[in-house]
Parts: C-alpha cells; structure tokens; sequence
C-alpha cells in the first residue's frame, strides 16, 4: 500500500476546506510523476487507491479514496463504483446513477478522520 498518498487523503479529509482532490492533483501533491492523460498512469492510480480503499473497509473504515475526484465533473472514476461494489456496496452503475454513495463516503471519511481519537488510533 502506498503510505504517502494514504496519508494525504487521511489529512485532506482532516482540512476545514478543499476536502477533495483531483487525481492529477493527487499525483503531483504525492510525487507519483503519473499524468491523468497517460492511460497506463490513470490505471496506477487506480490501483494504489483501489488498495487503500480496500485496507480501510477490511478495517471498518470509510472509503478514503472517495475524496478523490475527476477534474472534467468532479466526480469519482467508474474505479471507485466498481470497487464498491466488489466490496459489496451494490451494482457499481446504480451507485454511480443515484450519485448518493460518493458523497456518504466523502463525509464519514471527513467524520471518521476528524475524529483525534481514531486519528490518533488509526493514522
């Protein structure tokens, strides 16, 4: 698991303001030197938020990598809906259609991580 870019996201969620970022914000801030218009970067980025989502929902945990949005809508990639529902969530299109599921998540995320004592607990 990518440490560096979970512990972004675990601050961002921590922030007053901006709780979100893009992917290739995400990849500059980290230092991933990956490019959202590189498909093979993209596809990367996935996958080191696919597993820091998975290690927060093995640990009862919100989806962290909800914060992360797509600069064109701002909307999380079909990646994270799939993910969802690989973990159970649902069928990864109507979670994408109802456009209620990102945003459940973004806020316990922000919840879960605002909180000092899982912070201190979990970080």
């Amino acid at each position: 698991m990518n440490h560096t870019v979970r512990n972004y996201l675990i601050e961002l969620a921590r922030k007053r303001t901006d709780q979100t970022v893009t992917y290739q914000r995400l990849s500059d801030d980290c230092k991933l030197n990956y490019t959202m218009d590189n498909p093979y970067h993209r596809k990367e980025l996935g996958v080191i938020l696919g597993d820091i989502s998975r290690y927060e929902f093995l640990n009862d945990r919100p989806l962290l990598s909800a914060l992360v949005l797509r600069a064109g809508d701002n909307y999380e990639g079909d990646g994270f809906y799939k993910l969802a529902e690989e973990l159970g969530f649902g069928k990864w299109q109507k979670l994408k259609e109802e456009s209620i599921f990102e945003i459940i998540q973004i806020n316990k995320s922000i919840e879960f991580w605002r909180n000092e004592e899982k912070y201190n607990l979990h970080k």
